[in-house]
């Protein structure tokens, strides 16, 4: 009897000097959908270099695109993965037993993380990231609503053994970045709303360090790695709120008639109808 076929989906913005191994991990799956956000580099050539590739390009949010892989797929199953991220070979192996099962228990496979920054693996969050990375299609989709969203699943949850490898951002330069693009993102479609006060801005800044550095992430085991990474995840909590403000504020000025108009001024949310 032959096995569930899988389609794994993913979205790609100059990708190329990097994709390479997550596209060898994904070899035994029957097709790989590649939703590409108009890439300048050698994006496209990598992929296409893949038998079981298939490349699109479209532009939206990341998850957006996501949504659309899968409408375009033709597997059973899906693997929702990144660019920047390989699925290690027990976890391949997981995964295939699901597909030959004639009647797999659950509908939707969660496995580990493993997570890495600037060339090193940060090992305190280790047992704490769990995630869908394997779903029969038609029973999970994300909602577009931010960046950083879990998938919106229906039926029971399993999980993988194996783990996926993620290999967020090599620099602290390239996180700083990466965490500037998802708070512009998220802005762009948040409502508008009055916003944080000063000092819950602080308040609430110190709350989230205390707890990703002290907490659940027990990030403090990795020594200044583990601190670092807390800290930038902090300053990316920060970005939003004042990120937030800014909207705010411009709405309200804007009203008012004394926002300025020179064209060094615009902002990407004037050109998005916000009510």
């Amino acid at each position: 009897m032959s096995r569930a076929t899988v389609s794994a989906v993913f979205s790609t913005k100059n990708v190329g000097g990097f994709v390479g191994p997550t596209l060898d991990s994904l070899a035994f799956c029957d097709e790989v959908i590649v939703v590409d956000m108009f890439s300048t580099d050698n994006t496209r050539e990598v992929c296409e270099s893949y038998p079981n590739v298939r490349f699109f390009q479209r532009n939206d949010f990341i998850y957006g695109n996501f949504n659309h892989g899968v409408e375009q797929s033709t597997g059973d199953w899906i693997i929702r993965i990144d660019s920047d991220e390989v699925l290690s070979p027990e976890l391949q192996k997981s995964i295939l037993d699901v597909l030959n099962d004639p009647n797999p228990q659950f509908t939707n496979y969660e496995a580990i993380m493993h997570l890495y920054k600037f060339g090193m693996r940060v090992k305190g969050l280790d047992g704490n990231k769990w995630r869908t990375t394997l779903y029969r299609k038609g029973t999970a989709y994300y909602k577009v609503q931010i960046e950083h969203e879990d998938l919106t699943v229906t039926g029971p949850t399993g999980r993988l053994a194996g783990q996926y490898d993620h290999f967020s951002v090599p620099t602290i330069s390239s996180s700083v970045a990466k965490y500037n693009y998802y708070t512009d993102q998220d802005t762009l479609r948040i409502p508008i709303r009055k916003p944080k006060n000063r000092w819950k801005v602080l308040i609430d800044a110190a709350r989230y360090f205390r707890y990703a550095y002290f907490g659940k992430g027990r990030l403090r085991h990795d020594g200044y790695l583990g601190f670092t990474v807390a800290l930038l995840a902090t300053y990316n909590q920060i970005l939003y709120d004042l990120k937030s403000w800014e909207i705010y504020e411009r709405d309200q000025r804007a009203k008012q008639g004394t926002l300025s108009t020179h064209p060094n001024m615009a902002h990407p949310r004037d050109k998005i109808a916000t009510r």
